[in-house]
């Protein structure tokens, strides 16, 4: 597809001097009428508004002409009015598609895509429902792969099944405005070369002077949608692909990309969630300029990566970008339970009131919506996890033996690491022939650079024993240090799943009296005082442990729990069934 003034878009006068031509609609695209439009847009809590450039911008308004969006001067009462009376909204929708476009362009689009231009390799974007998120991100890959020859976009959404959806809605789109010259043939004849049998013949006997090559491109349009399981995704004649792939790390292996986007990363697993980053971010090394971007709404727990960007982003971090249109994190819950109060917050926050839906149809979601369920999707709310602690002292001091019992030759060990890799710990774990459970703390220390010859240590002096750890983030790294040792330290990875029951076992054990530590073990009773739970999977009652407050160091409990699954699901069976342990919990 040739796109005007492609050679031109590192001229900061271009959107002023030359405009854009586009399928239908005003040629007035400056920098004023841009600037106009964007100046509407809210404040976002956290993260800031970028500055753009003259060739993202071109790059943007490329991608929403495909869609049929277009940028036209911007007249918030009149918009609120197309979307209160019904008769204005189709007369507005008349003059659009009179003129050959869909929609408008909102000042929030604006903002994403100005962002969007920061060059950081990391980006986030969490912007309420009803806020064209995910449109506006979309229409700016779209652009940057329409003007980039050779550009390469990576998709994923919440699942397989939500990205080949979102696929089929914007190829509607897409086709509505972009008829491919071929539309009148059957489908099993389009995206064929134009060149036919009679053509080659021709070329061959009289020359290609006499017969020139005919047009090769798959569609006239400029792309071609390719909608089947196998290569889904859109392509370009420019040799740029915008690829829709299932949120899964084997499929990103070899898929590097120079914008990866995770859409509603929130709805993914904790630890599908790390396995995905863990695939694309190192695919992005030889991609200069390569950036991953995730969006989503406000999720069910402070977990997983998209939380973990969010803080970052949230802290200031320089390492992130990107926009949060979220309440403020102390917002008290008597304003969300006032109508009154949590609409006027919702139109300070929310930045699709007035631009795109309106209060009036936001104060139905507020009447019909379990409140911290719209509190999350409409204000960015998280719920607070860090909370109440769950180890009861006086069970705890119960569990407490003021002589250690000397640990057996077979014993499994637990590692844990402390987010960002402050503190780790390694625990040791058993259980005795009668059921008893024994855990204390082998080794606690700052940094993790000591681990990998500590663990070589342990599984060579307890050669029946094995190292659980966490198969993710700072786990996953370690483990790799430890597999170049010689010998190698043993390890066993614990699930997300094996973790969560072990946390269930512990206070199945507390409660029990069947729980031993060492008194004089400060690591472990120093954490046991601030545990607390950490819902994950709130639908079937999962949870991991927590700090009760922010910074809190628990490694040490983690380590301990981890180690005591491993006893119980790796170990116990060995020894004769002589304990039953919990087993997919």
């Amino acid at each position: 597809m040739a796109v005007a003034g492609a050679d031109d878009r590192s001229d900061a006068r271009f959107l002023s001097a030359q405009p854009v031509p586009p399928h239908g609609g005003s040629t007035d695209f400056s920098l004023h009428l841009w600037d106009q439009v964007k100046s509407f847009g809210i404040s976002p809590e956290f993260g800031r508004v970028g500055d753009g450039t003259p060739a993202g911008r071109i790059e943007f308004l490329t991608g929403a002409r495909l869609m049929g969006f277009e940028l036209e001067e911007y007249d918030p009462e009149k918009r609120l009015r197309e979307l209160t009376d019904p008769t204005i909204k189709n007369q507005e929708r008349a003059r659009r598609r009179a003129a050959g476009y869909f929609e408008q362009l909102l000042p929030q689009q604006l903002q994403i895509s100005d962002t969007m231009d920061e060059d950081l390799a990391k980006q986030l974007f969490e912007i309420s429902r009803r806020a064209t998120k995910t449109t506006s991100i979309f229409l700016k890959l779209l652009g940057r792969c329409a003007v980039r020859p050779g550009h390469q976009v990576t998709f994923s959404a919440q699942n397989g099944v939500s990205g080949s959806r979102r696929l089929r809605e914007w190829a509607l789109r897409l086709d509505a405005q972009n008829p491919a010259d071929d539309a009148d043939l059957p489908p099993w004849m389009r995206g064929r070369p134009r060149q036919n049998k009679a053509h080659a013949t021709q070329v061959a006997l009289f020359g290609e002077e006499a017969f020139p090559q005919l047009d090769q491109r798959t569609s006239g349009r400029g792309f071609r949608i390719m909608r089947g399981e196998v290569g889904k995704g859109i392509y370009f004649d420019n040799s740029s692909q915008f690829l829709v792939l299932k949120p899964d790390a084997d499929a990103y292996r070899g898929e590097g990309a120079d914008d990866s986007w995770l859409d509603e990363f929130q709805e993914v697993e904790p630890v599908a969630g790390d396995e995905l980053l863990a695939g694309i971010l190192p695919l992005q090394d030889t991609k200069l300029g390569a950036t991953t971007i995730v969006s989503g709404t406000a999720g069910e727990a402070r977990v997983g990566p998209f939380w973990d960007w969010i803080d970052l982003l949230r802290k200031g971090s320089t390492s992130i970008g990107g926009l949060d249109f979220a309440a403020p994190e102390d917002t008290p819950q008597e304003v969300l339970d006032d109508e009154s109060a949590a609409m006027e917050l919702l139109k300070q926050k929310h930045p699709g009131i007035g631009t795109l839906t309106t209060v009036e149809k936001m104060l139905e979601n507020y009447r019909t919506m379990p409140r911290p369920q719209w509190a999350r999707e409409y204000l960015s709310i998280w719920p607070e996890t860090f909370g109440a602690l769950v180890i009861d002292p006086d069970q705890w001091a119960a569990a407490m033996i003021a002589k250690p019992v000397t640990r057996p030759a077979r014993v499994a060990f637990g590692m844990a690491i402390k987010p960002r890799g402050g503190t780790a710990c390694i625990a040791a774990a058993w259980r005795s022939s009668s059921g008893l459970a024994y855990i204390e703390t082998v080794e606690h220390r700052l940094g993790t650079t000591w681990l990998p010859k500590v663990g070589q240590a342990i599984t060579t002096k307890y050669r029946a024993s094995t190292i659980g750890y966490d198969a993710i983030a700072e786990g996953a790294a370690t483990a790799t240090e430890m597999e170049i040792l010689r010998p190698k330290p043993r390890l066993q990875p614990i699930t997300y799943t094996e973790m969560a029951a072990g946390c269930i076992q512990i206070l199945r054990d507390l409660e029990r009296g069947t729980l031993r530590v060492p008194k004089a073990d400060v690591s472990l009773n120093a954490a046991a005082q601030i545990i607390a739970k950490r819902e994950v999977r709130s639908e079937q009652g999962m949870y991991l442990w927590t700090p009760a407050e922010p910074g809190g160091d628990i490694t040490a409990f983690d380590a301990a729990t981890r180690a005591l699954r491993n006893w119980d699901r790796y170990f116990a069976p060995s020894q004769g069934g002589s304990f039953e342990p919990i087993m997919g919990d």
